[in-house]
């Protein structure tokens, strides 16, 4: 099968765009009732254009297929990447899609200097987990998530950072 991949940047001048994280937002924020979700990605859309911030959509076979939201940490763990989301349609997971999107960002974070990588989750832990990901052990106060980092730097130079 081949990856008829492009990685789609959602600008806050682009009304298609928009209404497409929008439409995979509803299934990916199922979970919230409608206020709270209507809320939160208005929230996620009024960041647009912030420097270090990046909303994407993932294209597959011309067919809008995943999303994802990302940043440069300015407070928490400041300059490390922050995959703040990230949702691959249920129907076209375990295809490799999701494995490839993150290749796709990470490129982008390592491009712009990152060398750790962390993230919440709850689910796909084993996901993450094959991407490289280690549990922190730490869960976040604020949504009980469980906290894993990444680090982006090469295998041959871990060695002279211990």
């Amino acid at each position: 099968m081949s990856m008829e991949l492009e990685l789609v940047p959602v600008t806050k001048d682009d009304a298609e765009k928009i209404l497409m994280f929008i439409r995979l937002g509803k299934d990916y924020f199922k979970d919230l009732d409608f206020e709270e979700r209507e809320r939160f990605m208005q929230s996620i859309l009024s960041r647009l254009g912030e420097p270090d911030r990046w909303l994407f959509l993932l294209k597959y076979q011309n067919e809008y297929v995943g999303l994802a939201h990302v940043k440069i940490d300015k407070s928490e763990r400041p300059g490390w990447g922050f995959i703040l989301e990230f949702y691959i349609v249920p129907s076209k997971r375990r295809m490799g899609l999701g494995r490839k999107f993150f290749s796709l960002i990470e490129d982008l974070l390592r491009s712009k200097g990152v060398k750790d990588i962390w993230l919440l989750a709850t689910e796909a832990i084993p996901f993450w987990c094959s991407l490289g990901f280690r549990l922190t052990g730490e869960i976040d106060k604020e949504t009980g998530q469980m906290i894993l980092t990444k680090s982006l730097r090469s295998a041959d130079n871990s060695s002279l950072e211990s």
